[in-house]
């Protein structure tokens, strides 16, 4: 005797639930397993930091893969027997959620685009794209079996996607390698390295193409006694590809992770390996600097991994469907997501010579340099110490005094700027151009620090017989409608262009060198003055030897960009800034970027007033909008001279608008608003610190008929 199988009544075939489930694990495969283990596979600092297991990994993935899936599974089967008594209504609810989130995923990145991010509805657009295709989709599945049978065949990704992101995780892992191998150091002595990040070598050049010595007097003293070598350029526009670039020697022909079996025999792994040197090490970003095993062992359960990983994953993965615009409060991603190494840091060295320093919870970059210059002592054993900072890099928060006008957290993305990183300017030369001035404060702040590690190097008795070398991963770049950090024909020299000084021991008269040098010659450069002879093999040359490339080379995103070796594109680079910033000193407002420079001085008694100031939100510049407090960074001078706030639309007369702002009544600065999100405008002026002694200055806005 055999049963009946009843046909579906919404597609007319014989009901085939088990068919149906391995539809529902497929839309979850596409809806959460992929996104999220894309998201995932990108982290690899992410996945070196926390030491996830095989045991953290299989929970995920079978989480993802089958508990999720099975869940949905049955509330397909409780939506079906609902829809019963309801006449067919709601059937397909399930499989119209699994629609949606799979086409949100993929919309979410297109969201990013400048003329839709400043809309103030790519969201709304976003998810009403979606339910229509939803819709679109659900229709389809009922009614035609191509797409059944597309589910169907693309079931296979339920195998293909855990396995490849498994082949991922494999070759990550196997980054804990054995430091074993001894070389031999046979010209041993201190050195010091500082790699500074996001700074371009045009910015220390004046209309002349000299160091600007007036605007960054200890650049200029450390040239009297190194090698500036004006022509120096990065071999990519990444940080985590740019410094593995640096410390390897190699070109980045392929975007490897920044881990040790990724780039073996790197410079801190030689210095290692040499053990003929005490370590200090500042590197937040990548982790090339193979620690002893004791110094990595995890404090936490495989439980308490798989739960902080849990919760870590959930929280970006709304992030990769649903845009900020929305009225959703979205749950802060965590710290430890990022590759910027936030843990706890240890300040006294004692597990050993070998030691990489950590940065703590909240990024200080003050703190990371007070503690650099620390780690730098007269010992009779060589020290090898090793700084990557990010600076000048953004957030611009520093005048060149040290003081700090603004809360990192106020000002995560640069005015002016869209896309997925804030990278891509727009047309807005004057925001553009106040932003640049600002960068160029920060540059002034890293030149105080370079007087400070030299007075540090004197005082240690290390400067003469040390070697060292001060240079930056890559640059960036101020052109309206350009990216700051992605190279094209018009902004290659900003972006492409580094600081490299060199000083060799005993070194003491300073020189400059044209030769076409870049970032992956540092290494060998390094090798060679310290007789080291090199395990694994290199594409930089050391810069005594003659013999020079006969062009620059420049990776990003699987091209290579050829340059001419004497990169000619460089003096109209520094002749743009000349235009707009002259010969004045760094603090000084230039009146470039003011809209009406002749104004400033004036009273504004000698204006037509026509209506009170203007009314806008302000934003308290040392006020962690993500905490909710007060967070000026202990021992650092902060500043009351940085004015930001918004506009809603309807109350400007025009989009942007122009403002003055007054100081006491005195006309101190004049400028426009920028576009927000939606119909927000924005501005920000930061004034000179002499305008504002205390808090009984009156500041005032009004906006320009």
């Amino acid at each position: 005797m055999t049963s009946e199988v009843k046909p579906d009544r919404a597609t007319r075939e014989p009901a085939r639930y088990d068919l149906r489930a391995l539809h529902v694990f497929t839309l979850c495969g596409f809806a959460f397993t992929v996104p999220i283990l894309t998201a995932f596979a990108r982290q690899p600092v992410y996945i070196y930091d926390q030491q996830f297991g095989w045991t953290e990994i299989g929970g995920l993935l079978i989480g993802l893969t089958i508990c999720l899936p099975l869940g949905f599974v049955l509330a397909d089967r409780l939506a079906q027997a609902i829809s019963k008594r309801l006449r067919g209504w709601g059937r397909n609810i399930v499989f119209f959620g699994l629609f949606l989130l799979v086409l949100l995923s993929i919309i979410r990145p297109y969201a990013s685009a400048p003329w839709i991010a400043l809309s103030g509805f790519a969201g709304y657009l976003m998810v009403l794209l979606a339910l229509c295709g939803a819709a679109l989709a659900v229709l389809l599945y009922e009614k035609f079996s191509g797409m059944r049978l597309w589910l169907t065949i693309a079931a296979v990704g339920l195998v293909v996607f855990p396995g490849v992101f498994l082949r991922q995780f494999s070759a990550i892992r196997q980054s804990e390698l054995k430091a074993d191998q001894i070389v031999v150091a046979t010209h041993p002595t201190h050195v010091v390295m500082v790699v500074f990040d996001e700074f371009s070598g045009t910015t220390l050049l004046n209309d002349r193409m000299e160091l600007d010595a007036r605007r960054f007097p200890q650049f200029a003293r450390l040239a009297k006694i190194a090698t500036f070598y004006r022509n120096a350029t990065t071999v990519h526009p990444r940080t985590t590809v740019a410094v593995p670039a640096i410390l390897s020697g190699r070109f980045p022909v392929t975007d490897l992770p920044p881990l040790p079996a990724s780039y073996p025999g790197n410079l801190l792994q030689t210095i290692q390996a040499t053990r003929a040197f005490d370590m200090a090490v500042f590197e937040p970003v990548t982790r090339l600097f193979q620690q002893q095993a004791h110094h990595r062992k995890s404090q936490q359960t495989a439980l308490q991994k798989t739960d902080g990983l849990i919760r870590a994953l959930s929280t970006i993965y709304l992030r990769l469907i649903i845009t900020e615009d929305l009225p959703i409060t979205l749950p802060a991603i965590p710290r430890e997501w990022s590759p910027v190494d936030k843990s706890e840091m240890e300040v006294d060295g004692k597990q050993g010579t070998e030691e990489r320093f950590n940065y703590a919870e909240v990024i200080d970059r003050p703190l990371q340099l007070a503690q650099f210059l620390n780690c730098i002592k007269p010992s009779v054993r060589p020290r090898f110490t090793f700084l990557h900072v990010e600076l000048p890099h953004v957030p611009w928060v520093f005048l060149p005094t040290g003081e700090q006008y603004v809360h990192e957290a106020n000002c995560d993305y640069p005015a002016g700027a869209v896309g997925g990183l804030g990278e891509d300017w727009l047309i807005d030369p004057p925001t553009i151009h106040r932003n640049e001035f600002r960068y160029r404060l920060q540059v002034g702040f890293v030149d105080r620090f370079v007087g400070r590690l030299l007075d540090r190097l004197v005082e240690t008795n290390v400067l003469d017989r040390c070697l060292l070398i001060i240079t930056a991963d890559h640059g960036v770049s101020f052109r309206p409608g350009h990216s700051r950090r992605l190279p094209d024909a018009d902004n290659l020299a900003d972006i492409a262009s580094v600081p490299l000084f060199i000083k060799q021991p005993g070194q003491k008269e300073g020189r400059i060198d044209d030769r076409n040098v870049q970032s992956v010659d540092i290494f060998p450069t390094i090798a060679e003055s310290l007789g080291i002879e090199l395990s694994e093999p290199v594409d930089g040359i050391p810069v005594s030897q003659e013999r020079r490339p006969p062009r620059k080379t420049l990776y990003f995103e699987g091209s290579i960009t050829d340059i001419e070796p004497d990169l000619p594109q460089r003096r109209a680079a520094v002749l743009r800034q000349y235009e707009l910033f002259g010969h004045d000193n760094l603090d000084h407002t230039p009146p470039s970027i003011a809209t009406h420079p002749e104004w400033h001085g004036r009273p504004i008694a000698s204006f037509v007033v026509e209506r009170e100031p203007a009314h806008a939100t302000l934003i308290d510049p040392f006020r962690d909008r993500s905490l909710g407090t007060d967070s000026r960074m202990t021992g650092v001078e902060t500043s009351r001279s940085f004015l930001k706030g918004e506009f809603e639309g309807s109350e400007l007369p025009e989009r942007p608008a122009e403002l003055i702002v007054t100081v006491d009544g005195v006309v101190r600065d004049s400028g426009m608003t920028f576009q927000l999100s939606g119909s927000r405008q924005g501005f920000e002026f930061l004034l000179p610190k002499s305008l504002i002694q205390n808090a009984s200055n009156i500041v005032q806005l009004y906006l320009v008929n």
